[in-house]
């Protein structure tokens, strides 16, 4: 939606929160602070906005009286309103708005000499524009985008975008160069993961393992999906049945020791995430020890590809972090991050090329050393 098309109910709430990044983008105290004020009248008008229109624009679940009431009381009441009436809404998105709020309370109410973290500011900007999307239909980064480009720099982004769409389609390319050579590595390690019956027994331990229910949302649609256990005890049974498919297979391969060292499992950024949250220095966590083949399964996600490209990744390149990396690459214009509020057009489209140079560098480096580690293999 463009900004000539805005509907007028949508109007107010995006002027206010369209100021109050304005201010952000100045950086200084006394702007982080107005933009954090103007962000919690715009987040409070976006909410009510929301509850005071018909159910025929909204969807909502509950009746026009019962919105209309809430809409006089409190802010916690509004927020608890909407989390009623609206199916699929994000509950963290909304706790998090309670929070900010509160943080706004004690600005207003204490007076001068309080400050706004930056980090706040930033993260109450990322929630309010979720839920622009969500509740009025306004994708605010639109909105904001620099329309006052001169000629050049209009020229020069177009430039860029053809670039990077170049890019997007080499790097396509190397992954399926990649995803080769992993599966000619494999060969030489184990041979046997490459046959049919054992892909169809993997896959179906897999669809086992999966046995619990997570869901995920896309725009207002709320999927659902099968994912592997939480609980340490219910994977570390995984890990047993997988070791009973997998061992017999790899026992005689020379690289049996590299693949079946012993490895604590668990997530450490999540730790250190963790640690950092409470304020204490180190977090005492059970940490299971598995065969490095299996240490996949406790990842959040994993799949026989996935499984192919850790052996890779112990192989080749010494746990070089080859999986973590291959994960945040871009091969689809959807995927590339969203433009920051506090950056221009031309500099987000600079960067973003920066990116894509730097990736399909990355993936070059990576076949190299792939089809390097092949010849030398296949010579001795």
């Amino acid at each position: 939606m463009s900004k000539e098309n805005l509907e007028a109910w949508q109007k107010a709430p995006v002027k206010i929160v369209s100021e109050a990044i304005n201010h952000a983008r100045k950086k200084s105290e006394e702007d982080n602070l107005i933009a954090f004020l103007l962000l919690d009248v715009g987040a409070e008008m976006l909410l009510k906005t929301y509850l005071g229109l018909p159910k025929k624009i909204t969807g909502s679940t509950t009746s026009e009286d019962e919105r209309y009431t809430i809409i006089r009381k409190g802010f916690h009441d509004v927020v608890e309103g909407v989390k009623s009436s609206r199916q699929g809404i994000s509950l963290k998105d909304l706790a998090r708005v309670e929070f900010f709020h509160g943080i706004r309370n004690k600005l207003y109410h204490q007076g001068n000499g309080l400050t706004v973290q930056r980090i706040h500011l930033e993260e109450y900007i990322s929630v309010i524009k979720v839920l622009f999307k969500q509740l009025l239909k306004v994708d605010l980064d639109k909105q904001l985008s620099n329309t006052s480009l001169t000629k050049e720099q209009a020229e020069r982004i177009s430039q860029i975008k053809e670039e990077i769409n170049n890019y997007l389609s080499l790097a396509k390319t190397k992954i399926k160069e990649l995803e080769l050579a992993c599966e000619l590595i494999i060969e030489e390690v184990a041979p046997n993961f490459l046959f049919p019956s054992f892909v169809k027994k993997f896959n179906s331990l897999l669809e086992q393992a999966c046995s619990e229910e997570g869901y995920t949302y896309e725009g207002d649609i709320v999927i659902t999906y099968k994912r592997l256990p939480y609980c340490t005890e219910k994977r570390m049974e995984i890990v047993s049945r997988f070791e009973e498919l997998i061992t017999p297979l790899v026992n005689k391969s020379p690289y049996f020791d590299m693949l079946y060292r012993q490895v604590e499992v668990g997530n450490k950024h999540q730790i250190d995430a963790i640690s950092s949250q409470l304020g204490i220095k180190s977090i005492d966590v059970e940490r299971q020890k598995v065969p490095h083949i299996l240490s996949v399964i406790f990842n959040d996600f994993f799949d026989l590809d996935v499984f192919y490209k850790n052996i890779v990744e112990m192989v080749v390149f010494n746990d070089l972090y080859f999986i973590s990396r291959l994960n945040y690459m871009f091969f689809e214009c959807k995927d590339i991050y969203p433009q920051r509020h506090d950056e221009s057009d031309l500099e987000y489209w600079e960067s973003t090329l920066v990116l894509f140079t730097s990736q399909n560098a990355e993936l070059d480096n990576y076949i190299a050393r792939m089809n390097s580690w092949l010849e030398s293999t296949t010579k001795s």
